[in-house]
């Protein structure tokens, strides 16, 4: 089975594969393609989340991936995952101007000292800026948390729009699926 999913807005893509793997008959191989990269990164680790192998094959400015067959859809979620802390961002700063970044830099120091820091920050909008630039004053602070472990994630479609999809130094590329799937799990969510 072949899927096109060249300029499709996120989370199309992940959508997309996840009901192409579910139509796989027997002994079927599913190729995926890609004009994205991050789509791309996104539909990888969606395929790596379900522990499939596949290929990636990169032609210019498109993407192949190649999943062989061996897709079993989940029943249900796993009731023994604990409720964990999530930091839902929207700006790259706290409120306006410059004592917003401060504020932002500040808040984001003091996350690494707590003893329930969230496991995961999900970037969206302007906050995904933080994350590109060496200069902004809170890139040091979200580096130290992931350092720390905590899961770093900004948006596709954001960094895109920004023109910054090759330009993300922090984290990795989400997408809207995977931030709505943590939105209505398990996870407390925090946002500033």
């Amino acid at each position: 089975m072949k899927i096109d999913c060249r300029d499709l807005a996120c989370p199309r893509p992940v959508i997309e594969t996840k009901k192409a793997l579910e139509e796989l008959k027997e002994n079927e191989n599913l190729e995926i393609l890609l004009n994205s990269q991050a789509s791309k990164e996104n539909v990888m680790r969606f395929l790596k989340s379900l522990n499939l192998d596949f290929d990636v094959k990169d032609l210019n400015d498109e993407s192949i991936i190649c999943v062989a067959n061996g897709f079993e859809p989940t029943q249900g979620q796993d009731e023994s995952i604990q409720e964990y802390n999530v930091l839902f961002l929207k700006s790259d700063k706290v409120g306006e101007g410059e004592l917003g970044k401060n504020l932002m830099q500040g808040f984001l120091k003091t996350l690494k000292d707590l003893p329930n820091r969230p496991q995961k920050i999900l970037c969206v909008n302007e906050s995904v800026l933080i994350n590109v630039d060496s200069s902004h004053l809170a890139f040091e602070a979200m580096r130290e948390l992931e350092n720390l472990g905590v899961e770093i994630y900004s948006c596709g479609a954001c960094l895109e729009f920004f023109g910054k999809s090759n330009a993300l130094k922090i984290g990795k590329i989400g997408n809207a699926y995977e931030i709505l799937n943590e939105l209505f799990g398990k996870a407390k969510i925090i946002s500033l």
